[in-house]
């Protein structure tokens, strides 16, 4: 029910006093007090405004009305046995709520366009980042694929000439140069399958890539009859990497991994994966023959397998350490932020 507001202080029939009240839309039912100075009743009270005209005769000195449209009103009163004194005189403004004020669209249309605008600048903050991502990434293929798969595919042309020369002349050292030819020819094989592995969306889930990492880490050590185990807590298969890290992640794994396989003559290889906080921590451990860092020619350190784990760890902002001593093995720990 409406409030109900109350003028409770009289207003005398003299044509000298006028007064303004405003209520709001809640306040649409409201009493109206009056008195006459020696003027008997009855007395005849009017309500009037552009779409309401109201009038009655009353022997009360005071006028109720109720749910009052919003609006501009005149109320006056006077008496009806001696019209000759001029009425007392009240104005009474009745607020429209404010969703039936001539603002209100306007400004509803304009917070609608503002906001509309943010949504449309935040999709193309969203698309361009997106659009950024993923042409990162394809730089990356594309440097990779100009780097090892030319390299490779260099090589194996420079072998096949090398191969015609010696064919006839020197065929011990053709039919070696043919056995490194089939073997850059796996490299090719194993990179192409590693770029199209992580692309591919369906490889996405946090499962995928540990399945990718048992058979990988299976196929380089197990041949080599080095004892390989592989163990992931619950909490890494509920994480999430983006392809551009996911790409990083797996290939600093996999180089950690070939490393071990050429240079440490280890006999067991652990990896631990584990997740602590809002970061990916991969331990690899060997029980091999460790190498020397500091050491200038260093077999371990000639190629650009550690060059490589370190460039792709900084890309990722993860923090990578290799601890390794003569004979007492290498142990490799990665620190990756998640997103």
């Amino acid at each position: 029910m409406a409030k109900r507001t109350t003028l409770d202080k009289p207003f005398t029939i003299t044509p000298t006093r006028t007064q303004n009240v405003v209520l709001n839309y809640r306040q649409n039912d409201f009493c109206i007090y009056f008195r006459a100075n020696k003027l008997p009743p009855p007395y005849e009270y009017r309500l009037w405004e552009a779409n309401v005209r109201y009038k009655a005769i009353t022997a009360n000195q005071y006028a109720f009305f109720t749910n009052i449209p919003a609006g501009e009103y005149e109320f006056s009163v006077g008496s009806v046995m001696y019209p000759q004194f001029p009425p007392a005189r009240l104005r009474i403004r009745v607020d429209s709520p404010m969703w039936l004020q001539w603002w209100f669209l306007p400004m509803l249309f304009l917070y609608g366009l503002i906001l509309i605008s943010i949504i449309f600048y935040f999709l193309y903050r969203y698309r361009l980042r997106q659009f950024m991502r993923i042409h990162v990434v394809r730089e990356n293929i594309a440097r990779d694929l100009h780097d090892d798969m030319g390299s490779y595919l260099s090589s194996i042309s420079i072998l096949t000439q090398s191969v015609e020369t010696l064919a006839l002349t020197d065929p011990e050292r053709a039919r070696a140069l043919v056995k490194k030819i089939g073997e850059t020819a796996r490299q090719v094989m194993d990179s192409m399958s590693d770029i199209i592995w992580s692309v591919n969306p369906d490889n996405d889930s946090m499962t995928q890539i540990v399945q990718r990492m048992r058979d990988v880490g299976a196929d380089l050590l197990e041949e080599q009859d080095v004892l390989f185990s592989l163990h992931v807590n619950d909490l890494v298969l509920q994480s999430y990497l983006p392809l551009e890290q996911r790409r990083d992640f797996f290939l600093i794994y996999k180089e950690a991994l070939h490393n071990i396989a050429k240079y440490a003559k280890a006999e067991q290889v652990w990896v631990r994966l584990e997740r602590k906080e809002n970061s990916l921590v991969l331990h690899i451990h060997d029980n091999g023959i460790g190498f020397e860092p500091q050491r200038p020619g260093n077999i371990a350190l000639s190629g650009n397998g550690i060059k490589n784990m370190n460039t792709r760890a900084s890309k990722m902002n993860a923090v990578l350490n290799i601890t390794t001593q003569l004979g007492q093995g290498t142990q490799i720990v990665l620190h990756l932020p998640l997103p």
